[in-house]
């Protein structure tokens, strides 16, 4: 089977490594370079631009393969508010002002988040429904569509931030090289996104929490720091983000891969009343990073 090019050195040679029910395709990786990535895809690329039947379809898998429990996920909003804070803190950490860019910034709750804290913040959300939430908030500023279509001067950002978006995308260099385009001389990019070189993968398997329909790009620190080193920009930081959750959270993933010992772990929980309790875990299957463009 043909696989499609390594979008990181270009390389043609491809290892199959598994057939996965959560991905969109064979996983792969590029003999070259390390990359590992869905090398062959049910779905067109399509991040360049919105799809809404796309998105459908897309949604409707996730539902079958039973990976949300959207009435878990809604009560967790209050510790995503937290969640958003600590990577406030973090960019933080590197700049404290200027204008600030979010790709995929949802519905604008880290840029409300950000504007507060005295940025001029500004993001770019594909979905429109979602994108029209975000535009409601008047202290920031969102463009309905892509990074490319929203065609923004060179140089015009401070700082750019992308949380869980690098995975989805058709093409992680090119988003690079706009990124680069659009960032002053010394700006900051901070990105998170799943690390194909934790334990986890490794103890879970196909069963990796990471592993989902939309995601198609799965970098190490190694494939990451090349990444961002090619593309004109120097790491600052490569780390594991610090992460609140919560009991009940935790009880659900443990259900997703074990069900049997998930609802037995729930159950306890309910029983002391401990549903609503968190934990700061530093989570090694994600990797955070700062870097500095030059």
């Amino acid at each position: 089977m043909a696989y499609l090019p390594c979008d990181l050195c270009g390389g043609t040679d491809a290892r199959f490594l598994m057939m996965c029910e959560r991905l969109d395709g064979p996983l792969v990786q590029c003999r070259r370079c390390g990359l590992v990535y869905v090398g062959a895809r049910r779905e067109d690329f399509a991040f360049s631009r919105f799809d809404p039947e796309r998105s459908r379809r897309l949604a409707e898998r996730v539902r079958a393969l039973a990976l949300v429990d959207e009435e878990v996920e809604a009560r967790e909003a209050p510790i995503r508010e937290r969640v958003m804070q600590e990577r406030l803190q973090w960019v933080q950490r590197f700049v404290t002002s200027g204008r600030l860019l979010e790709i995929g910034c949802a519905d604008g709750a880290f840029l409300a988040l950000a504007a507060r804290a005295g940025f001029h913040a500004h993001g770019v959300e594909p979905d429109p429904t979602t994108s029209a939430r975000a535009r409601q908030r008047t202290e920031i500023h969102v463009f309905p569509g892509t990074l490319a279509e929203a065609q923004y001067p060179a140089a015009s950002f401070d700082v750019v931030v992308l949380f869980h978006v690098l995975e989805h995308l058709d093409s992680p260099r090119r988003a690079l090289q706009e990124i680069h385009r659009v960032l002053r001389p010394g700006g900051i990019l901070v990105l998170e996104t799943p690390n194909i070189a934790s334990v986890w993968f490794r103890l879970f398997g196909r069963r990796w929490r990471q592993f989902i329909p939309d995601h198609y790009y799965f970098f190490s620190p190694a494939t990451l720091t090349r990444l961002l080193e090619e593309n004109g920009f120097r790491v600052l930081a490569l780390t594991h983000p610090r992460r609140i959750v919560s009991l009940r959270l935790l009880a659900d993933r443990l259900r997703r891969w074990h069900a049997p010992l998930g609802r037995f772990f729930m159950r306890g929980l309910t029983r002391l009343g401990w549903e609503e309790r968190t934990l700061t875990l530093r989570l090694s299957d994600v990797l955070l990073a700062a870097a500095r463009r030059v």
